[in-house]
């Protein structure tokens, strides 16, 4: 049904100016009437199905049409809106100000919304505000002017436009965000798109790159054909395929950044190349890093062969993520590439001589957590021996299980060299004590000769006792046990000169410390006594024993004992005197003294007495104190030097009490 006011049924005409008399009605009469009667039908019918409201307005602003969608949209009815102000359909301020529109628009002409669609608000019966597209129209005619309107609700439109907004926000948001580089690009290889994490590595703003060429723009000189070929391959290769490849880019100040790059071929439609994408990171730092790293790994393995030392971690009990260093594997006679290595095999290699100690020490230090130490020989697959040293740390793990870091040291040409070490220093102790046998030979022949003669002596009275016709056998008797007696004397000076020069291997025995003096009693005596100078014995009662090899002790002291004889010689004879003096220091340690009343020790070599070939004697070789020195070290003791009060030198050796 048309909502209209009955002015506006119909447009007035010259035949509905003047009424005609009543029931005269002619056909000509009436075939306008129905002309009327079917365009007002239409036109009822036209409005009712319209979509979009449709309202017709005067020149005052009243509605005169309000169709069916128009009812719908605003909740009035046609009945009760036809007649009032269009402004009713409007919020504030509009619905003050629409009057004053159409005034200025019938007074200027001017369309400012007549012939203009555009987007506004409109009211609801209830209130309710929402947007609208408005297009409106002058009705052309005689008489005031008309207006007809047409109203379309964007709400879901608009809320449709904003959604849409927000997704292209949010996109353009995550591509500024983001930390890759994304670039467009057309056919022709120009800049489409670039977002700011792309300017900022280029160095360029997006404006300035926009439409520019890539590849002369951006794209290092040297790298320039080889993403040419890239860019050419994803036009002309499969649409689905990603290309992947590393260039330097430079920046707009000439720094080179390599990136690397993904690019696919942008299809639209699909199966039509319009454009690529590329995603790019910048890998300058990273690559910088990564080699430096390589370098890092290149140099500590060259190191590790070098020092001969290799590290690993291992995990027990399951020996999941094991790491062995190469160094290692070399190490152990293997070869990373082929053999499986683990620290059951690495037990397995200990030599059948170590393993029951090296199993039981393994065992305990995982056990407990901190620092552990091994050493052990391994048995190559070659049948070749190696010494090696661990040192490793055991840390509890995530799921039980135990961390095992460390190194692994060849030791074998270390311990070779000590041995030959070793060797070379007992030759050369061995030496020193024939050196120091020379040095005594006139004493020790004048000792070893008492005997002798008194033998002769005895010999000679037995032979003239038994001439006699009256033998008194008694006295024959004692004569041969002095004989025998003498002969044990000059044996036992032998004896104890041979245990000094033997050469043997070096074995430490439980020993005490003054019995291997009273065993040097004799020597020490024949040699004072014949340099005139008077040796004094002062040794503690109930010493501890001491673990020494006792030859070597003896030496020491021997050697100590023959350098004050000979500092004693600036002396005038009946003033020459040393002491050899022993003692216990606390609980730990046993000290022995060997002091002169000689002029001491010079000053100015004080500090490297020690030292190999440091001395004063004009034919002396400088080795004695120092091997002396090396040989207590050796059994953990210290020898030192003090000068005696009120003159002369001690020198004190000190060394462990043997443990219970």
């Amino acid at each position: 049904m048309l909502r209209q006011t009955p002015e506006s049924a119909a447009p007035a005409t010259a035949e509905t100016a003047e009424p005609t008399p009543a029931h005269t009605t002619t056909a000509a009469q009436a075939e306008p009437a129905d002309e009327r009667r079917r365009y007002s039908a239409e036109l009822e019918a036209l409005l009712d199905a319209a979509v979009d409201a449709v309202i017709i307005i005067d020149h005052r602003g009243r509605i005169e049409v309000f169709n069916r969608a128009a009812e719908r949209l605003f909740g009035y009815k046609a009945e009760e809106i036809i007649g009032q102000n269009v402004s009713l359909l409007m919020p504030e301020p509009h619905r003050r100000q629409h009057d004053a529109y159409i005034q200025r628009y019938l007074e200027s002409g001017i369309p400012h919304i007549v012939g203009i669609g555009r987007e506004v608000d409109a009211q609801r019966r209830d209130g309710t505000v929402f947007p609208v597209s408005l297009s409106v129209g002058r009705i052309a005619g005689p008489g005031p002017a008309r207006f007809v309107g047409f109203v379309q609700d964007i709400t879901v439109r608009r809320e449709a436009v904003a959604a849409a907004q927000r997704e292209r926000d949010r996109a353009n948001a995550y591509l500024e965000a983001a930390q890759t580089i994304l670039v467009a690009l057309d056919l022709d290889g120009r800049v489409t798109m670039i977002n700011r994490k792309g300017c900022e590595v280029v160095g360029i703003p997006e404006d300035a790159l926009f439409g520019c060429e890539w590849i002369s723009t951006v794209v290092a000189p040297e790298d320039r054909s080889k993403v040419e070929a890239l860019l050419r391959d994803i036009v002309e290769g499969p649409a689905d395929r990603a290309h992947s490849c590393e260039y330097h880019v430079l920046r707009d100040d000439g720094e080179p950044r390599l990136v690397a790059w993904r690019c696919i071929a942008v299809c639209s439609p699909p199966g039509t190349v319009t454009g690529i994408l590329c995603s790019g990171e910048d890998v300058t730092e990273q690559r910088l890093n990564e080699r430096m790293l390589e370098r890092t790994r290149a140099l500590l393995e060259e190191a590790q062969s070098i020092a001969r030392i290799g590290n690993f971690e291992v995990y027990l009990p399951d020996g999941r993520h094991d790491y062995w260093s190469p160094e290692a594997y070399r190490i152990c006679g293997l070869d990373p590439e082929r053999d499986v290595f683990n620290m059951e095999r690495m037990l397995s290699m200990v030599h059948p001589d170590d393993r029951d100690q090296a199993l039981r020490l393994f065992r305990q230090s995982i056990e407990r957590e901190g620092p552990a130490t091994l050493a052990c020989r391994l048995v190559l697959a070659n049948g070749s021996v190696r010494h090696v040293e661990t040192r490793y740390q055991v840390a509890a793990a995530p799921g039980g299980r135990r961390r095992i870091a460390g190194t692994l040291h060849d030791v074998t040409e270390a311990v070779h060299a000590a041995e030959e070490a070793r060797r070379a220093q007992e030759r050369m102790t061995h030496v020193l004590r024939l050196a120091t046998m020379g040095e005594m030979a006139a004493g020790i022949a004048h000792e070893i000769n008492q005997p002798l003669a008194a033998i002769t002596t005895y010999c000679q009275a037995c032979e003239r006792l038994l001439e006699r016709d009256d033998v008194d056998l008694d006295d024959v008797r004692e004569a041969l046990r002095q004989t025998a007696a003498q002969a044990l004397r000059a044996g036992e000076i032998i004896r104890r000169l041979r245990s000094l020069v033997r050469n043997q291997d070096t074995e430490r025995v439980p020993a005490s410390i003054n019995a291997l003096i009273e065993e040097l009693v004799a020597l020490i005596e024949t040699d004072a006594r014949m340099h005139d100078v008077r040796v004094t014995f002062d040794l503690a009662p109930a010493l501890p024993q001491v673990l020494v090899d006792r030859v070597q002790i003896q030496q020491v002291l021997l050697n100590l004992v023959r350098n004050a004889i000979e500092a004693l010689q600036s002396l005038p004879s009946g003033r020459r005197d040393i002491t050899v003096r022993t003692e216990a220091v606390g609980q730990e340690e046993i000290e022995i003294t060997i002091s002169d009343n000689g002029p001491g020790v010079d000053p100015a070599i004080l500090d490297r007495m020690f030292h190999p070939f440091c001395t004063t004697k004009p034919s002396g070789t400088g080795l004695g104190l120092s091997i002396s020195h090396t040989i207590v070290h050796a059994h953990k003791g210290t020898l030192s030097y003090r000068a005696n009060v009120p003159n002369g030198a001690c020198f004190i050796v000190r060394l462990p009490v043997l443990a219970e």
